[in-house]
């Protein structure tokens, strides 16, 4: 029998929808990846965005936005999600290429060896969730492990909370471009995010394969649309233009 945290990930709640484990594990009967219909408001300008959010007479104050995010104030729009994801790497806590905390660790050691999870079990999930979510608050793999718990745990309204986070995160990532090809990218901040995005999409994808020092192109098998074979994703801000560049110079 596959184990508890396999099938908690795959399952559907009204209302809410829950990443793939591994988008590789889909059949080949899955639909075709979902693409979004709105037109793309275009690349963020991280040097713009920084100054937007320092300042205290800005409308887009990061400090102010956080608590609104965080209260999971459902009057958020997609600009001011696009403020708080691409603001966040002018904050103190932004670290993109640190090592996974060890409350990753310990979600998934509470999550693999019970098959039904007790109350008190579930709680601590709530807790290492939360304490990832310090670390990276705008993680839609934690949110979504988050949304669940709370849904098991019989409450509706928090899980539903944590959604509305996930769902505006994808929003202001994919209104960064088409991500369709190198030219118009979905813009990221964390390596981890493409990868929520495709899950999140129902998209059945393979490894990267790096186009640039900036983007990554995902190969999808399951795209629909004829002649498109992946998403495209930029991830200049996570080397921050370090790292990476050697190798295509």
């Amino acid at each position: 029998m596959r184990n508890f945290a396999r099938r908690a990930a795959l399952i559907l709640i009204t209302g809410l929808c829950f990443f793939p484990v591994s988008a590789q594990q889909q059949t080949a009967g899955e639909p075709s990846v979902s693409m979004p219909r709105e037109t793309p408001a275009g690349a963020p300008d991280y040097g713009r965005i920084s100054d937007l959010v320092a300042s205290y007479a800005s409308p887009f104050y990061y400090p102010a936005l956080l608590r609104r995010y965080q209260a999971a104030d459902t009057t958020l729009t997609t600009e001011e999600f696009r403020m708080l994801y691409y603001g966040y790497p002018s904050q103190p806590g932004y670290q993109p290429l640190a090592s996974r905390s060890r409350f990753a660790d310990s979600l998934t050691m509470a999550f693999s060896p019970y098959e039904s999870p007790t109350p008190e079990i579930y709680r601590r999930m709530v807790g290492f969730a939360n304490e990832l979510l310090k670390e990276n608050p705008f993680s839609m793999r934690d949110l979504n492990v988050l949304a669940f718990v709370y849904q098991a745990i019989g409450e509706p309204e928090q899980a539903r909370a944590q959604m509305f986070k996930v769902h505006g995160i994808l929003k202001a990532i994919q209104s960064t471009g088409t991500g369709l090809g190198v030219k118009s990218p979905w813009f990221v901040i964390y390596q981890a995010d493409a990868e929520d995005v495709l899950a999140l999409m129902g998209a059945r994808f393979s490894k990267p394969v790096a186009m640039s020092a900036s983007v990554e192109f995902y190969p999808v098998s399951n795209m629909g649309e004829k002649g498109q074979r992946g998403l495209y994703f930029d991830i200049s801000r996570i080397y921050n233009g370090r790292n990476r560049r050697a190798a295509f110079e």
